[in-house]
């Protein structure tokens, strides 16, 4: 899995970047040396990025964010970050992954676990019917993260057919998720639904099981 570093300023300015984020934004280290993030921040995340910064604090554990680039010719491309905060002097260091081809953001085996739910949801529906296969939330958390995972943007539209319900029913069942700060909450979902960083958290976290009860090595004592 291909990764890259920088280093930044508190504010978000970056002072140096090495070749595989280079290679990333598509871009040479001269023309991003002392620009802010903000300018290769795709605008969708910039609230994101802000968050992320605020969150920061001296001595704290890493900031985990998954993030969109603006490459020059308009397109975008995500990452995950891990952010370090660190004093004298005050620096932020980035390490970052991403995929390439096709292969997932996260850890191959919790993207191989989202995606193990899914198969077995829709072996579900294909044996008992769609009225004995309901699991709205569970379904809308694993499409948001298959989604977050593979770098692709997801709207009500598309997190609703994922979950085989109506557009109302999902919209209701996301509001729920934003309540709890599971999913951040946007003036218009059709723009990104994503992940809060404790969200993100909780479902990795479950997903984690998954893989370790469904691993052939895994035996019960």
């Amino acid at each position: 899995m291909p990764s890259g570093h920088t280093v930044s300023t508190l504010e978000g300015i970056i002072l140096k970047a090495d070749q595989g984020f280079l290679d990333l934004v598509q871009r040479t280290e001269a023309s991003i040396n002392g620009v802010s993030y903000k300018t290769l921040t795709d605008p969708r995340d910039l609230e994101r990025s802000a968050g992320m910064l605020v969150d920061l604090k001296d001595g704290a554990a890493p900031v985990r964010l998954q993030k969109r680039y603006i490459r020059p010719d308009g397109s975008s491309v995500a990452a995950n970050l891990l952010v370090t905060r660190f004093s004298d002097p005050d620096r932020l260091i980035s390490t970052l992954y991403w995929r390439e081809n096709s292969r997932p953001l996260p850890p191959a085996r919790l993207w191989e676990a989202a995606l193990r739910i899914r198969s077995v949801h829709a072996a579900r529906v294909q044996l008992f019917g769609n009225d004995l296969s309901t699991d709205p939330v569970g379904s809308l958390l694993v499409g948001i993260y298959l989604a977050e995972a593979e770098g692709r943007n997801l709207g009500i539209s598309e997190v609703a057919a994922y979950a085989n319900v109506a557009q109302s029913t999902a919209a209701r069942w996301l509001k729920v998720l934003q309540e709890k700060r599971m999913v951040e909450a946007r003036a218009d979902p059709e723009i990104s639904i994503q992940f809060t960083q404790s969200g993100l958290d909780k479902m990795e976290a479950m997903l984690a099981s998954v893989y370790e009860f469904s691993d052939p090595a895994f035996t019960v004592a």
